[in-house]
């Protein structure tokens, strides 16, 4: 950063800052032997914040198997760290929005800021981060250098945001150009003045450009750098003018990022739209109708196929005649994929185990309860049992991993670079998983409900000629353990957990 923004920002005396409750909360947690029951009474005197940060644990964002009720049994479940930064998400916007002034587009800046922390906590989960709460808080405030230097430089940057209107990228430029840094800089610096943990200063300052931080760095702060970077890239799709183009954008990076394919930068979308609902709400923030939210991702759908524009507005269709429904990658009911990308996606995979000599193992699973369920109360509970399995099975895999609906109540994996005992234990896990989880279908009640499971594994011990081969070998590995009394895993090559 040039000496002379510094001393500008420096010299402002109405920087954002911390608010109280969050300077205390944080001062709790530097002690070296910090009692939770202290954090719990910080963040519980303030009844608003306490009350918004046990509704965010119980939000389709934490998929909580229980109940939180109080802020000290989220501590104990979800640990000091995850609520600490929970409660500093919601302190700081707060104090943020309170004392907001003109010159921003505050409707385009906090769509971006929820977007971008929904994705960022998704893409932190998938990828198997410890503390995904960290990538969430990073991604809401990447853009708050946005707000210290509309306090600093007043004029000179509302011309800037004038400009640049919706366009990210282009600010960024018209920043640079400017006063030499862009506010993703300016925001590591004021991350650094409030004291906040250096995970979070780190993904700020490298929310523009990931690989200038990464050098050097802990693996689980390099991991959370690229996530935040690309959550903002993919935010932009809800936020500017042209989506096709922000799509495309997001696609092409996402790929650079993280390695993400369509299908499932797709369904990263879907699960976000999904869980915006109620974070804006929380968070005070609007969001778009639940409509728009649909047809961004099918614009979004459009784009990742078609190097050029936009996704026309639907044909009617004449009266009597069906309409024609294109093979979905997405699956609907679930958003997992469909079976198509999944046959094309083993196939890349088998491939490519086989010329590098890797393993590779499929699970298939199978619902034990959707005939008696659809018999009992109807297909609509059915669907609902199918979408309620749907959310567990794509839970907690790795970017390269894939969950796939197989058909009726039929799921399956792709596990890259996968041994069969690790196939097995993924697979035990994701059984009693299932059987553990009070399941909601819309009853009154949560029902039970439980699976059986199939596994194979491509390696050295047992090798195949085709996809289709190996596919056949999973469900036989299925029917072994349906016909064994269900609920339970069994693999092709015959060990089995019992249930």
């Amino acid at each position: 950063m040039q000496v002379a923004i510094r001393q500008k920002l420096e010299a402002c005396k109405s920087l954002p800052s911390l608010p109280a409750v969050a300077v205390h909360v944080l001062r709790l947690c530097q002690r070296e032997n910090f009692d939770i029951a202290d954090v719990a009474r910080a963040i519980g005197a303030d009844a608003a914040l306490s009350a918004k940060v046990v509704s965010l644990v119980n939000s389709s964002l934490f998929a909580m198997r229980q109940e939180v009720k109080t802020v000290s049994q989220a501590l104990v479940l979800l640990g000091v760290n995850a609520v600490r930064t929970i409660a500093l998400s919601f302190a700081v916007t707060g104090d943020l929005q309170a004392h907001e002034r003109p010159g921003l587009d505050y409707r385009a800046y906090w769509r971006r800021a929820v977007f971008a922390a929904a994705t960022a906590h998704d893409l932190a989960r998938l990828g198997g981060l410890r503390h995904p709460e960290e990538a969430f808080l990073s991604a809401l405030l990447q853009d708050v250098g946005q707000m210290a230097l509309l306090q600093a430089v007043s004029d000179q940057y509302q011309g800037l945001t004038a400009s640049a209107a919706t366009d990210h990228d282009a600010l960024t430029t018209l920043e640079k150009q400017t006063f030499g840094c862009d506010h993703a800089e300016v925001g590591r610096w004021l991350m650094t003045q409030w004291r906040l943990p250096e995970v979070v200063r780190a993904a700020v300052g490298a929310s523009h450009e990931p690989a200038r931080w990464q050098r050097g760095a802990e693996a689980a702060t390099d991991a959370t750098v690229k996530v935040v970077a690309l959550s903002g890239l993919i935010a932009d799709i809800w936020v500017e003018s042209d989506v096709s183009a922000a799509a495309r954008r997001a696609q092409a990076r996402a790929k650079e990022i993280l390695g993400l394919d369509d299908a499932r930068l797709l369904m990263l979308l879907r699960r976000v739209n999904k869980a915006v609902g109620e974070i804006g709400s929380l968070f005070d923030i609007a969001v778009p109708a639940p409509e728009e939210l649909t047809r961004i991702v099918e614009k979004c759908d459009y784009a990742f196929t078609h190097a050029t524009g936009d996704l026309p507005e639907a044909a009617a269709v004449p009266t009597g005649i069906e309409p024609v429904e294109p093979v979905l990658r997405v699956d609907p009911l679930t958003g997992l994929a469909g079976r198509g990308y999944f046959d094309v996606y083993l196939a890349e995979q088998f491939e490519s185990a086989k010329q590098l000599g890797k393993p590779l193992s499929v699970i298939i699973c199978d619902s034990d309860d959707l005939d008696m369920i659809n018999q009992t109360f109807g297909r609509d509970a059915g669907d609902r049992a199918i979408a309620a399995l749907g959310a567990l099975m794509g839970e907690r895999l790795r970017y390269r991993d894939l969950a796939a609906r197989y058909g009726g109540a039929e799921f399956a994996l792709v596990l890259a670079d996968t041994h069969a005992a690790g196939a097995l234990i993924v697979a035990e896990r994701l059984r009693k998983k299932i059987e553990d989880t009070p399941h909601d279908i819309g009853l009154g009640d949560p029902v039970r409900m439980t699976i059986s499971v199939g596994c194979v594994t491509l390696d050295e011990a047992l090798s195949f000629l085709t996809p289709a081969e190996m596919l056949k070998g999973a469900e036989e590995a299925l029917d072994q353990a349906k016909h064994a009394g269900r609920n339970r895993v069994i693999s092709h090559a015959g060990f089995h957990v019992a249930a």
